[in-house]
């Protein structure tokens, strides 16, 4: 949220991940579909 408050006034769009990865959770050991689904449904914040 701080990061997205800094930069969006630069035209910049700050997403979040959808469901299906866990919050700070390594990216490394997801599997493909899981983090497809994840990126089509993320959110704008």
């Amino acid at each position: 949220m701080y990061l997205s408050k800094l930069i969006k006034p630069l035209g910049i769009r700050v997403s979040r991940i959808a469901h299906g990865i866990p919050v700070g959770g390594d990216l490394e050991y997801t599997d493909e579909v899981t983090l497809t689904k994840a990126l089509e449904g993320r959110r704008e914040m």
